[in-house]
C-alpha cells in the first residue's frame, strides 16, 4: 500500500500535477482579492464574489484532470507520455535475478558470476544483482548502466568503478547525496565486501566473490610448477 502510495506521488511529480495544484490555488486566491476589492467600489452584490468562488472550486478537479495528462510548454499543451513509454534502458544485464530463483549457480553448477557485484536490497530493481566489471554509473538517467527510476535520485547519482582490484565509488553532484553503511560520502570511498550503498530508500549490498582470484592464483601456480618441471 506504501510503495503504490509513493509511486502515485512519485508519478504526480512527473506529471507537475502537484506544481499545476499549488499554481491554481495561488492564482485562485490572487484573483478572488482583487474580486473583493473591485465589487464594493463597482457597488455589485458580495454574491457575485461567491459565484466566482464556486467556479474556482469547479475548475479544480478540470485543472488536476487536464494537467494529468498534458502540459503547457512553449509549443503550447503537449500530451504527457505514460511512463511505461519511456522506459528504454540500457541497463547492464544483471548476474543474478534474486525475484526468480535464489541460487547464482547454472544448470551445470558453474558460478554464474566472480569478482565484485552490488545486489539491490530495495527500490525499483529489488532482488537484482549486477556485477562490476569496469566503471558502472547509477542514476535515474536512462542512459545509466544502472537506472534507478525514483524523482529523489539524480540522473547521475554515483559512480562504481574497479581500480586495480579494489571497488571504488564516488558521488557524481547528486541532489541528496550518497551514503556507505549510514555516512554521506565526500569524494572517492573504497568499498568493501557487505557494505550497503543507499540512495534514501534504495539500497544495495556489496558482495565480492573470491572464487576468481582463488581460480586465478590456483592456476597461476599450476602454471609456475609446470614450467619448473620442463626446465
Amino acid at each position: 500500500m506504501i510503495d503504490k502510495l509513493t509511486e502515485l506521488i512519485q508519478e504526480l511529480k512527473r506529471r507537475r500535477v502537484i506544481n499545476t495544484m499549488f499554481l491554481y490555488v495561488v492564482a485562485a486566491w490572487v484573483i478572488l482579492q482583487v474580486i473583493d476589492i473591485i465589487f464594493p467600489i463597482v457597488g455589485d452584490e458580495k454574491k457575485y464574489f461567491f459565484v466566482f468562488v464556486f467556479i474556482f472550486v469547479l475548475g479544480f478537479p478540470v485543472a488536476i484532470l487536464v494537467s494529468w495528462f498534458y502540459q503547457v510548454t512553449p509549443k503550447g499543451f503537449v500530451r504527457v507520455k505514460p511512463f511505461v513509454e519511456r522506459r528504454h534502458l540500457n541497463n547492464i544485464a544483471p548476474s543474478s535475478d534474486r525475484r526468480q530463483s535464489p541460487s547464482t549457480r547454472n544448470n551445470k553448477g558453474l558460478l554464474v558470476q566472480s569478482g565484485w557485484s552490488v545486489f539491490a536490497e530495495t527500490g525499483p530493481v529489488e532482488g537484482l544483482e549486477y556485477p562490476i566489471n569496469d566503471t558502472v554509473v547509477m542514476g535515474r538517467a536512462v542512459e545509466c548502466e544502472v537506472t534507478l527510476l525514483r524523482s529523489y535520485i539524480s540522473r547521475g547519482q554515483a559512480k562504481l568503478a574497479l581500480v586495480g582490484d579494489s571497488l571504488m565509488i564516488e558521488d557524481l553532484g547528486s541532489s541528496n547525496g550518497t551514503y556507505v553503511n549510514g555516512l554521506k560520502i565526500v569524494g572517492e570511498k573504497s568499498l568493501h565486501d557487505g557494505d550497503e550503498i543507499s540512495f534514501k530508500d534504495v539500497t544495495f549490498r556489496v558482495r565480492e566473490d573470491r572464487a576468481q582470484f582463488k581460480d586465478e592464483a590456483m592456476m597461476n601456480q599450476t602454471m609456475v610448477v609446470g614450467n619448473s618441471k620442463q626446465d
